[in-house]
């Protein structure tokens, strides 16, 4: 079993970037160990052209490489296709994940598809101080209601203390970190159960 992790923060130990962290110690307690890291700030990604070679019959049989802009999407695309567990991690600016993982998950258009997006779980961590409700509703609307048998599970942290007017990192929400973790070893268990009627 293998898992893949989209980051789209650009700051490495933020909130985003430690419920993932105690998320997937969680998934680890049920022997999926098989994960992959991608930190969209730190690649060479370019936007989605929208010119459709993805699309086109004699690229079909390449994919899971058949985008036809050459960049550091490749090993992202060779690992979404393989994953069983796939998870996305932003904080919300303006509302919207970042433009960072946006890039990304505009360039996945090259596999949007049930044979690499159904029948997968997903994991979506949003960090966020206030709204967070039309960025759950696109990953619905997006993923759990148009692929084959996934799962789509999230995480909500909101940092904003009303009371202090104060940002307050997720480490000193232990309620939240047990949530992730928690989070981590059902989707791991799960995970056995379906491989297991699926033989």
């Amino acid at each position: 079993m293998k898992t893949v992790v989209l980051h789209g923060s650009p700051r490495k130990d933020g909130n985003s970037d430690t419920l993932v962290k105690y998320f997937l110690q969680g998934l680890r307690t049920s022997g999926i160990s098989e994960i992959k890291e991608f930190y969209s700030n730190d690649l060479d990604i370019s936007p989605c052209q929208m010119c459709g070679s993805c699309n086109k019959p004699e690229r079909i049989e390449l994919t899971p490489h058949n985008c036809i802009i050459s960049d550091d999407m490749h090993p992202i695309y060779a690992a979404f296709a393989e994953a069983n567990i796939v998870v996305f991690a932003t904080p919300i600016i303006w509302g919207y994940m970042t433009a960072q993982l946006k890039t990304v998950l505009d360039r996945l258009e090259a596999l949007a598809s049930d044979r690499y997006f159904g029948h997968k779980t997903f994991v979506v961590i949003i960090t966020c101080w206030h709204h967070h409700e039309t960025l759950v509703a696109f990953f619905k609307r997006a993923i759990e209601s148009y692929f084959k048998d996934v799962q789509l599970h999230t995480i909500i942290y909101c940092s904003w203390d009303q009371n202090s007017r104060n940002d307050r990192h997720v480490l000193t929400c232990n309620e939240k970190l047990q949530e992730a973790y928690e989070l981590g070893r059902t989707v791991g268990k799960n995970m056995h159960i379906r491989i297991r009627k699926k033989r």
